[in-house]
């Protein structure tokens, strides 16, 4: 047992200074989201409120950032060793799951390919809830089996804690109610519960979680009047209408978040403490968004599973090095590659061929998470992110199918094959992560020459679509450039929150404002430019101040 946990803390330090070496690509903050949690971090290092409730994101994972930043002193790198921590931490508990159904060997293969995945590397390497909530979920896994074992008050309480903790970290987490109410009920068909011990530990379950979230729940009513696990829902339900199914459409996101609102429509951005909140002035209800086009709805179930089947799920596995030849004329090597990819989903297949006369207990906890994620997702739009906490099974599963061969030199090909996959698709993932770079390093030029002006004299109002130039501004609110083709609207919005400057920028007006794409070149009437930053690739940057 010694000289096994000598092995595995090698093998995750080797993994975490592989990791490591990745954390360049993200020395400037590129995604929004990561705003939100260093935004509610700062806020719970000073106790206040705001870190806590937040409508949109959860705080869970801002804890420990905040935390760390006691110590560090900067928020972004506090998070990148939060980041690092929770992978080894998710690590351990993918090997204790591992082991309850493959050998050592096998298991340290599990690891292996855990800390090789270019998937959780993009989400490792950035600031995104993914990081902490997959360890939740890996110790939720856990917990359920411990609980199919013995299952007594202790393990029934371990997992409404853990899900009380995944709801707080992504409110859609309490889909999963849904799973362990599966899990129960196999449970008390197999015999494996009586009836007395399934309705006693069943109310223990439901009274410990809804006592743990029954303080946010009265938060959320307090600022959205109404009641509800989540103030996401009308926004879901409008972006499924309006994003396409076959690729993701960003202006179906940009129009559902500006529709946020009870009056007009351009003022209010949809979140809460930074980005007002406001009841959704297109109301939809469930029912309403099945019923009023039921051939429309049904449509867009089908097309989303076969996007979930043949897209999403190959690219959390697998990565996207596919997408290296996917512009080569050269067929045979195009095919060759794509054989090449698809022999680790044979091995997937022969796993479930063979786990109805083996591991009968992980295949219905996977199947009692999935089923649910399957029927939820699918009904507005599949990402790749509301599945990746599915990818440790698969690996499992992986695992589990090669080590069933018999062929030796068989099962040595397959574990090179997928190596070989993996390391491909993070040479594909570190090429087009790197080149953004400079786009991003001007707006923190931008963000850090607004910091230097304005020597923390104010909290600046900032309205850009992406808060980089907000963040590196040293400004801890966030205002949303209004998703509109006139000028006015954006001069209104600035008259309603009393703005500071506007951020107009190439990358974000080219891609979400198309048509204000004429203000990078054009002043726009009633304002001022500030200041304009260009790099060598002619991207700009320009910052405008409200005539007085």
């Amino acid at each position: 047992m010694k000289k096994i946990n000598i092995i595995l803390s090698f093998i995750l330090f080797v993994w975490t200074l592989y990791h490591a070496s990745f954390l360049h690509l993200n020395e400037v903050m590129k995604i929004a989201d990561s705003f939100a949690y260093l935004q509610m971090s700062h806020f719970l290092q000073n106790f206040a409120q705001e870190g806590l409730w937040n409508g949109w994101f959860g705080f869970v994972y801002s804890l420990p950032i905040a935390f760390l930043d006691f110590f560090v002193w900067n928020d972004f790198l506090s998070a990148k060793i939060v980041n690092l921590i929770l992978f080894n931490i998710s690590a351990l508990l993918l090997w204790k799951i591992s082991r309850k159904y493959l050998s050592v060997y096998y298991s340290y293969l599990v690891i292996t390919l855990f800390f090789l995945s270019p998937t959780l590397l993009h989400f490792n390497i950035h600031v995104l809830s993914e990081n902490i909530y997959i360890p939740l979920f890996l110790g939720l896994i856990l917990s359920i089996s411990k609980f199919i074992e013995k299952p007594n008050i202790q393990n029934t309480v371990i997992i409404s804690c853990v899900l009380w903790l995944m709801y707080l970290t992504r409110a859609e987490a309490f889909i999963y109610i849904c799973s362990i109410w599966i899990i129960a009920i196999t449970l008390l068909v197999q015999s494996k519960l009586d009836y007395k011990k399934f309705f006693w530990l069943g109310s223990i379950f439901f009274i410990v979680f809804f006592l743990f979230i029954s303080p946010y729940l009265f938060h959320l009513h307090s600022f959205t009047w109404e009641w509800g696990l989540t103030n996401k829902w009308a926004s879901n339900l409008r972006q499924a209408e309006l994003r396409g199914q076959e690729r993701m459409d960003d202006a179906g996101f940009e129009q559902a978040v500006a529709e946020l609102t009870a009056d007009n429509q351009h003022l209010i951005a949809g979140f809460a403490w930074g980005m007002p909140y406001d009841t959704p002035s297109i109301e939809l209800s469930l029912w309403e968004f099945i019923s009023k086009d039921p051939n429309a709805f049904i449509d867009r179930i089908i097309t989303n599973q076969k996007k979930l089947f043949t897209r999403n799920l190959p690219e959390i596995f697998l990565g996207k090095s596919p997408s290296l030849y996917f512009s080569d004329d050269d067929r045979f090597s195009h095919v060759f590659f794509l054989l090449w990819c698809i022999i680790p989903l044979w091995v997937l297949v022969f796993w479930i061929y063979t786990i109805f006369r083996k591991q009968k207990d992980f295949l219905l906890i996977s199947t009692s998470f999935f089923i649910p994620a399957l029927v939820f997702f699918t009904l507005f739009f599949t990402l790749n992110r509301y599945f990746l906490i599915f990818l440790p099974l698969l690996l499992i599963a992986f695992s589990f199918g090669v080590s069933i061969i018999k062929n030796t030199y068989i099962r040595v090909f397959l574990i090179w094959n997928i190596i070989s996959i993996l390391l491909l698709s993070t040479f594909v993932y570190y090429n087009t992560e790197s080149p953004k770079d400079d786009y991003y390093s001007l707006k923190q030029e931008a963000g850090l020459w607004l910091a230097a002006n304005n020597a923390g004299k104010t909290q600046l109002k900032i309205m850009e679509r992406f808060p980089i130039v907000t963040y590196y501004s040293e400004s801890k609110t966030r205002y949303i450039t209004p998703y509109t083709d006139d000028i006015q609207d954006i001069y209104e919005y600035w008259d309603h929150h009393n703005i500071d400057i506007l951020i107009v920028d190439s990358m974000d007006f080219k891609t979400y404002r198309p048509k204000l794409i004429e203000y990078l070149d054009t002043t726009p009437e009633n304002f001022i430019k500030l200041k304009e930053f260009q790099n060598e690739n002619l991207q700009k940057v320009i910052l405008y101040r409200l005539k007085k």
